[in-house]
């Protein structure tokens, strides 16, 4: 009997996602949608994704210096102005990045810690 219970709700959520034309559908759906950002499945499939995109990244920047290189007689300089441009733009987005998250770990762990030495006053 549970089971059959656990097989209407099961079919239940299935037409709810699929229906997501009317308001509170809508919102359920972007609510799911963040909180699974947040804590995503690391299975094979999310791996060889990440293998692949990493593959065609890199590919590309070394499809790039081999012609480079094979190309251009001044392909030290341009190479050195090309990665220092690069450090220039995404160097303080990824500073920032980095001091935002610390911050807020930092925050999380002092928090977690006030709570801990909190003592009920009786």
């Amino acid at each position: 009997m549970a089971n059959n219970h656990e097989r209407e709700r099961w079919l239940e959520d299935i037409d709810a996602r699929q229906r997501n034309v009317v308001f509170p559908d809508t919102v359920q759906n972007e609510g799911r949608l963040w909180r699974n950002l947040s804590n995503p499945a690391f299975n094979a499939a999310a791996k060889a994704g990440l293998a692949l995109i990493g593959l065609f990244v890199y590919g590309n920047i070394a499809f790039f210096l081999a012609i480079l290189i094979r190309e251009d007689k001044a392909w030290k300089q341009e190479l050195a102005a090309t990665v220092l441009l690069l450090l220039l733009i995404f160097g303080p987005i990824f500073g920032v990045i980095i001091w935002a998250t610390r911050r807020s770990f930092r925050k999380g762990r002092q928090h977690a810690s006030n709570q801990g030495r909190k003592v009920k006053k009786g």
